[in-house]
């Protein structure tokens, strides 16, 4: 019994967890449900009907619950052997609900999606007392050890009562929902012990599978590339047509990849307009894409954007307009057009699944594609390179060819549907019962594509594991075609507790192996890679999987967005509220007060921030705040005075996020704040220092400052051991955080300092850097330096003793010496993997003698990146000998560089790449005219075809995209004799 009580692991089964912890509540209440205890275990069977939907969302909260209290009250939990007895049941109950839950899935009965409405509120209820508990703790035992029986004095009698006031609540409908299940659960029950999550297996890394978006598109994108570099006239319009998820944004990304388009155009702007879009956000989105910066666009109406956009494209432009709905009668399209100068061979290209508006945009009947659905080898090819990525596209089990190629033929060859379906399976095991009871789904093989794709991808929702799920539905608080932070997505996973360090890995590791998944299944999509292509920075949705995530979420009352202007009937199981833009502020006074997550999204009035002063006050529960200003230049004490005065009541609050304001400070009551983890602070340029409050934080992993103006950090830093990404810090002397203060912080995996002045550092204090073994990222900023450059090299270029083993990725940005320091070597980063250096104001002309020292060991390196280093001059041939691993290698504005694999003093304003497999297979970059050369040799093999010729086509890979050489088959010649030519 106490082996069972005292065991918290994380694999430990949820209702196991749930069981304890209740019970504990109850114990630490005097709820007198502990005086019945059987009782009270079997009326908790009943809330495993909701296992499979909510396991998430209380997971983390039960493990920290466990090891508060269980480490103290171990001696009071002196029962008989009864709660083993009781946790088999509940285990078989379980597997029994599993399959209850599974139906209500396909066949959407009623009363069943009313009873697990009803048992999810018991356990946001449950939740909601357990963070009480661990408040109240926290609340008596400030600045000493926490102690069990402390929870006897008479001050803490009353709230000990209304927590099991309410846990008796919970209870009683606990029993009522148990009663209801009775009549409705007639499923056969499984047998304990099965997989809970139905033969998945966890993806933990991105597959980043460009090639698989291409197939079955050659031909139409030669066809295109031929209208687009044929085109003689101004502003000509093309169009790409065709029903929802048949690949029209994939044609038009992978067009627009063509080296010979890149090349072709000087500018190249790809946009997505969507369903509902206003012109002006259009237009800033076009004029991002030109490189305008986002601040000098506030402010700017209609007529003000199209003047700036006209100004911009100055010189032969590419143009797509992706997903366009509607035109309203050519309105926005005509205001749109007068800002598109007429460039003698400028193109636009529309993505659209209505014909008339790609006619009534301007496209002419012989410029319009219409993408076909793929054959059967492009369908099983596409399939393949998904399922089966982690073993190169090839499918080692001969058993699982034939189950798969018959759920291919039942996916209609669209390419959205093979993807999801295809990622689906990429998480299943090589089971060929699994993959037999997916060929068998009547989802698939509907005959009306529209349908087939919405009833793919309910089945992919359905067969994610339980752990994916909340995390998935969370994607529906965005607007169509936002572009979500990969980041910020995973802090807000993290503020729900919908992930949680495990295993080795911190929370934010957990998350992105999450995010991983999600991409390797194709429900959503990359946007950007970083800098080192390792991994993407921001995320979207395509249009159809972001209805259906809608739908189910609504269904589950996972959340309430208010758009412009918008009303909705509000429900008070809406758990998290979306704020978009213009909102009503009577919508937001009367939303639910039960808010976990709260974000305002391109907030647009001082009157709607004023508004949520008096909800904050409401929301005691709430675990995620985010607010996104559409215009730092809103004034920043109404921010401070009227939203975050009422912040310190907030005290269950986990992660903080607040954007473009011009807020001046911060109010100390954040100190009040104990359950924070994660605070992000963007483009908020008034912001000069953080209370001193901030270092009290313990529970604090992550503080993000980006884009600032801060002059430093708080003196106390070190205090805050718990920090694990540190996104800003500059060390100062006086009034503020050193950099001695760092040593404290030996969690830190990923820091980015700026070093302002050299009297901020003192001798022998850089190898305070030394002591953070855990470091992964570091990013040293040096821009702030004008004078004085000799003397801070002096201090910071000695070796670092002890070496950094666990860094991995380095930036660089204008280091102020003419060599690189000593410590930039194989010896003291042993395992870097990622070097950036880059800075307009640096000096380097040379690598230091260290960074070639290779008799104490070689550079691990794969990717190094060259940034806007005018004077150096390394060769190309010394630095493949010293950096062996090399894969990837970028260059922009390194005219001095020598006898580099592409030509630096040609187009420096242009990035060049040079990639290990492309010299491996003997491929070289091309020049434009050879590119279009064979371009032109493709399209005229379509045309061949169309007369009646077979062609063979040899395919090869450069940089994401694929030329095909054609050959005629005449008669009498093999095809071995037309490839040996």
């Amino acid at each position: 019994m106490n082996e069972w009580l005292t065991s918290s692991h994380p694999s430990t089964s949820f209702s196991d967890r749930f069981a304890k912890a209740i019970y504990l509540i109850a114990l630490f209440t005097g709820s007198p449900i502990i005086q019945k205890p059987s009782s009270f275990f079997y009326d908790l069977q009943a809330l495993h009907l909701f296992w499979k939907m909510a396991d998430a969302v209380v997971s983390v909260l039960l493990d920290n619950l466990m090891s508060i209290l269980i480490s103290e009250g171990r001696q009071l939990l002196e029962f008989d052997d009864q709660f083993e007895e009781t946790k088999e049941e509940l285990q078989y109950m379980q597997s029994y609900l599993k399959v209850a839950d599974q139906v209500k899935g396909r066949d959407r009965n009623e009363i069943l999606k009313r009873v697990m409405s009803n048992l999810r509120e018991l356990v946001y209820d449950t939740e909601d007392v357990i963070a009480d508990c661990q408040l109240l703790f926290q609340k008596k035992h400030e600045g000493c050890a926490p102690n069990f029986t402390s929870y006897c004095f008479p001050t803490h009698l009353k709230s000990r009562y209304q927590l099991g006031k309410r846990l008796r609540k919970i209870n009683q409908g606990v029993r009522k929902v148990k009663e209801n299940m009775k009549s409705y659960l007639q499923t056969a029950p499984r047998q304990p012990g099965k997989d809970e999550d139905g033969g998945n297996m966890q993806m933990t890394y991105p597959i980043l599978m460009h090639e698989a978006e291409m197939v079955g598109l050659e031909d139409d994108s030669a066809k295109i590339r031929k209208w687009i570099l044929e085109v003689d006239g101004p502003s000509t319009v093309i169009g790409i047509v065709g029903m929802g998820g048949i690949g029209k944004t994939t044609l038009a990304q992978k067009i627009c990849r063509s080296e010979s388009v890149k090349n072709s155009f000087h500018h190249l702007v790809f946009v997505t307009v969507s369903q509902s879009f206003k012109l002006d956000e259009l237009l800033k989105k076009m004029l991002k894409k030109l490189d305008v910066k986002e601040e000098s666009l506030r402010g700017m109406d209609v007529e003000e954007l199209l003047e700036s956009l006209n100004r911009k494209l100055d010189a032969k432009y590419l143009v797509v307009l992706d997903d366009v709905w509607q035109t309203n009668e050519g309105m926005w399209w005509d205001s749109l057009k007068s800002g598109l100068p007429r460039v003698e061979g400028s193109c636009v290209i529309i993505t659209t699944r209505n014909e008339e508006v790609a006619k009534s945009m301007g496209a002419a009947s012989r410029h319009i594609h219409y993408p076909q659905t793929l054959s059967k080898q492009d369908s099983w090819s596409l399939f393949s390179k998904v399922a089966f990525a982690r073993t190169g596209g090839k499918c080692t089990n001969p058993d699982l060819e034939g189950l798969g190629k018959e759920i291919v033929a039942r996916c209609g060859g669209l390419p959205l549907t093979i993807k999801v379906v295809g990622g689906m399976m990429q998480g299943k095991s090589d089971s060929i019962h699994d993959w037999r009871d997916i060929s068998e789904r009547k989802e698939l093989g509907i005959d009306k594509n529209d349908e087939l794709i919405i009833s793919c991808l309910e089945l992919s929702y359905e067969e994610l594991p339980t752990y994916l799920k909340p995390c998935f539905l969370c994607f529906a608080m965005f607007p169509e075609d936002f572009e979500i932070g990969v980041q910020d997505m995973v802090n807000w996973w993290i503020g729900e507790g919908f992930v949680w360090g495990e295993n080795g890995k911190t929370a934010v590791e957990m998350g992105k192996e999450r995010l991983s998944e999600l991409f390797n299944r194709f429900l959503i999509l990359g946007v950007g890679k970083d800098d080192f292509e390792r991994s993407y920075v921001s995320c979207k949705m395509h249009d159809m999987v972001r209805d259906m995530v809608i739908r189910i979420a609504r269904e589950e009352s996972f959340f309430v967005r208010l758009d412009r202007g918008g009303s909705p009937a509000f429900s008070e199981q809406s758990r998290r509220l979306g704020i978009v833009r213009n909102t009503a502020v009577d919508s937001i006074r009367n939303s639910p007060t039960k808010l976990r997550t709260l974000a305002g999204m391109d907030i647009q009035s001082i009157e709607m921030i004023s508004s949520l002063k008096a909800k904050l006050c409401e929301v005691r529960w709430l675990r995620v705040l985010s607010l996104s200003l559409s215009d730092w230049n809103l004034d920043g004490d109404v921010v401070c005075r009227d939203w975050l005065s009422g912040i310190g009541s907030l005290q269950h609050l986990v992660y903080l996020n607040i954007e473009s304001s011009a807020l001046i400070s911060l109010p100390d009551s954040i100190g009040n704040l104990r359950n924070l983890r994660i605070l992000r602070l963007q483009a908020c340029p008034n912001l000069k220092r953080l209370p001193v409050s901030i270092t009290t934080l313990e529970k604090l992993t992550a503080i993000k400052i980006e884009f600032q103006f801060l002059e430093c950090m708080p003196e106390g830093l070190g205090k805050l051991s718990n920090l694990e990404r540190l996104g800003w810090f500059s060390p100062v002397n006086k009034n503020g955080s050193g950099i001695s203060e760092l040593k404290s912080l030996t969690k830190l995996r990923e820091l980015r300092m700026e070093i302002k002045s050299v009297e901020e550092i003192e001798e022998g204090e850089w190898n305070v850097l030394s002591m953070l073994q855990h470091l992964q990222i570091l990013w040293l900023d040096f821009e702030g330096i004008s004078v004085e450059r000799d003397g801070i090299v002096k201090k910071i270029e000695g070796e670092l003793s002890p070496p950094l083993k666990s860094l991995r990725e380095l930036y660089i940005w204008e280091w102020p010496g003419e060599r690189t320091p000593a410590w930039l070597s194989p010896t003291s980063l042993p395992n870097l993997q990622c070097l950036f250096i880059g800075g307009r104001e640096g000096r380097i002309r040379e690598m230091g003698p260290r960074f070639w020292d290779s008799e104490s060991g070689v550079w691990k390196v794969e990717v190094l990146v060259l940034y806007w280093i005018e004077e150096m001059e390394e060769e190309w041939q010394r630095m493949q000998r010293a950096m062996p691993s090399l894969r990837l290698v970028k260059v922009w504005e390194c005219p001095k560089l020598k006898s580099f694999p592409f030509d630096v003093t040609v187009d420096t304003w242009k990035e060049n790449k040079w990639r290990k497999e492309e010299e491996d297979s003997g491929l070289r970059l091309k020049g434009v005219a050879e590119e279009v050369e064979e371009e032109e040799a493709a399209t005229g093999a379509v045309e061949e075809e169309e007369k009646g010729y077979k062609f063979y086509s040899l395919a090869r890979e450069e940089e994401g995209d694929k030329f095909y050489s054609f050959a005629r088959e005449e008669e009498g010649t093999s095809i071995q004799e037309i490839f040996s030519k």
